[in-house]
């Protein structure tokens, strides 16, 4: 069987890991997928050193005459994530390795104006080589990318159907965001829509991940959590909120979509699925949606993943990527 090599943050808690481990366990038909994880959490030093590792360990398989991969899969984003990521891909351009740069990044094409014509041009440069193909996740993503860093394929983000034996019994207006700590996930945002919708509905509550402080009665903050509490939480919630400035393909949302929870989204984003309610990212807006969709009826109130994101379909388009990659 031919052999996919996926490198990038699978160990990191992170939509680009829950990414990396679908594709790792249902490989296209007629290929097997290893995984090696170039970046662990916690400070700067335990992130050298696991790309230090990655490195090492990628440098022996494609040099093995037993492990050596037919295709590395680069899972990158922007930044410095794209600086470890380019090296990596220099050693497997220099074992004559095909590869897939997989662009996760959101916000890519911003990294890539802030550094002007040089960045632009290192990292067509990179994609420009005989066997290198660059993916994003949407044809919008190619629309934007394209004319700044050249020709690009895409392949949606993959989602496992969820399958329980037990009904699904929702809790009535409880909103819920999932994310990690940082600001542009849009934690404050969602809190003060939440202490809105409590003053004019009452009995609205929102659980959030990433924060651990103490907030109201109505507003948990659970850290992070296990993929059974995740699972638990999109099962029994509401609504998924995602007040977000910028995403790439947000795994959280198809993951929602896949248990029957409608997501809210900030209108601004690229790439949602067609049955996910983007507004304005605005607390009146927001608050007004949320009212409405709260007093509608439970009909109303169920979404459908698009089978285009079901992992079937999407293992067998990165099928097609690989054999065109290594046929090209």
């Amino acid at each position: 069987m031919r052999k996919v090599l996926h490198v990038g943050p699978c160990d990191t808690p992170g939509g680009m890991a829950t990414v990396m481990r679908t594709l790792a366990e249902f490989p296209p038909e007629g290929w097997e997928a290893d995984l090696l994880a170039s970046h662990a959490p916690g400070g700067l030093w335990a992130k050298w050193r696991a790309y230090r590792r990655a490195r090492k360990e990628l440098i022996r398989r494609c040099a093995s005459s037993d492990e050596r991969p037919d295709i590395v899969h680069i899972h990158t984003a922007a930044d410095w994530s794209w600086r470890r990521k380019e090296r990596l891909i220099c050693i497997a351009q220099h074992y004559d390795v095909s590869t897939v740069v997989h662009f996760h990044s959101g916000r890519f094409h911003d990294w890539l104006e802030y550094g002007g014509p040089k960045r632009k041009t290192s990292v067509r440069t990179v994609l420009e080589k005989e066997n290198v193909v660059g993916v994003v996740l949407s044809k919008q993503w190619v629309e934007i990318l394209n004319p700044i860093i050249g020709e690009l394929m895409y392949v949606l983000n993959p989602v496992k159907m969820p399958v329980f034996d037990d009904e699904v019994i929702r809790k009535n207006k409880q909103m819920l965001i999932l994310g990690r700590d940082d600001p542009v996930k849009g934690h404050d945002f969602a809190t003060e829509v939440a202490h809105t919708l409590n003053k004019t509905l009452g009995n609205v509550s929102l659980v959030m991940t990433g924060k651990e402080r103490e907030y109201t009665p109505y507003i948990q903050a659970k850290g992070w959590l296990t993929e059974k509490e995740k699972q638990q939480l999109l099962r029994e919630s509401s609504i998924l909120l995602l007040p977000s400035l910028f995403e790439g393909q947000p795994m959280v949302v198809l993951e929602a979509l896949a248990h029957g929870l409608p997501v809210l989204a900030s209108g601004q984003l690229h790439s949602m699925p067609s049955s996910v309610h983007l507004i304005s990212r605005t607390i009146p807006d927001w608050v007004k949606f949320l009212e409405s969709f709260f007093d509608s009826s439970p009909s109303q109130q169920t979404a459908v993943l698009p089978d285009e994101h079901k992992i079937d379909h999407v293992a067998e388009h990165w099928g097609r990527v690989y054999i065109q990659l290594l046929t090209s």
